[in-house]
């Protein structure tokens, strides 16, 4: 089964939106749908509360924007964070956050939870696991499960580990299931949060919705409605893979601290299929910042 390292959030839909083309298949329910994404990292990316909720009524869309990464912030062992100057209320700007966010690496851990929905059927994908930013590659080790509206069986159920060189595969719905290795270039790549963080700040005023509590932590949310071209300038995979699914643009919300590190987001779709829509939303968090961390290959008796 592939995994890709990258664009997990256009990855969960596509395998979401098979999930729910199995449930309405009646005895095709039971084929378990190629992995296209890995677990958990992807993007900033288990410890946290999956409480960001999309914001689909949003009608403001992001100009085009340039895809330069994006920096991230010095890490530290708490939420706490340092960057941006705040005023007597608390509030940051965050523009000035990511302008002056660190890209020393720094490690998280990433929780992710994928909903798709469609005439009363659905799916549902979790994901997690410990991952490192601001690093050339997504390092980490995550598990990613999806199951399927009333049943607590696992369609699939696998655990990635990333060196940062190389990505070692399992399949934990097996037991005693073995590693496998993964060579192809992609599966090491990594997220493009940071550049719809970016989209979104410089689509000025109208996506700035102010500051929030997220996860315990002051954050200022932003979204937007983005384009299917404001996507494919973000990110080229994952426009074309929701695109040839029909799908015209997503909602996006992120929620960044001071220091301009993602501690949430949350992406909302609609996918249409056989004459019906699917309804697709994902929610990742991000908690326990700390110092960039190792992520050795597995072997045979780290199981």
């Amino acid at each position: 089964m592939k995994i890709r390292r990258t664009t997990l959030t256009a990855a969960a839909t596509l395998i979401a939106l098979s999930a729910v083309a199995a449930c309405n298949d009646g005895d095709d329910a039971k084929s378990a749908p190629s992995a296209a994404g890995a677990p958990a990292t992807a993007s900033p990316t288990v410890s946290a509360s999956a409480s960001a909720t999309p914001s689909p009524s949003s009608t403001t869309e992001v100009p085009t924007p340039t895809p330069t990464p994006t920096a991230t912030p010095t890490p530290t062992p708490t939420a706490t964070a340092t960057g941006a100057p705040v005023d007597a209320t608390g509030a940051f700007d965050p523009a000035v956050a990511l302008a002056n966010a660190d890209r020393t690496p720094y490690a998280a851990t990433e929780t992710m939870k994928t909903t798709a929905s469609a005439d009363g059927q659905g799916s549902v994908i979790t994901a997690g696991g410990r991952v490192n930013f601001n690093t050339p590659t997504r390092e980490g080790r995550t598990e990613t499960k999806m199951t399927i509206t009333g049943s607590d069986e696992p369609m699939f159920w696998m655990e990635v580990v990333n060196t940062g060189s190389a990505v070692f595969m399992r399949d934990k719905s097996k037991p005693g299931g073995a590693w496998s290795p993964s060579s192809t270039a992609d599966d090491t790549r990594s997220d493009s949060i940071g550049d719809y963080v970016k989209a979104l700040v410089d689509a000025g005023p109208a996506a700035r919705k102010g500051m929030e509590q997220k996860n315990g932590v002051p954050a200022y949310h932003l979204g937007a409605r983005m384009t299917a071209a404001q996507m494919k300038a973000i990110d080229p995979e994952e426009y074309r893979k929701l695109v040839d699914k029909g799908v015209s643009g997503k909602q996006i919300d992120v929620w960044i601290d001071r220091a301009g590190r993602v501690l949430a987001h949350t992406q909302s779709m609609k996918i249409p299929k056989d004459g019906t829509t699917v309804t697709t939303v994902i929610t990742v968090t991000y908690t326990d910042f700390g110092p960039r961390e190792t992520f050795p290959a597995p072997t045979a008796a780290a199981s």
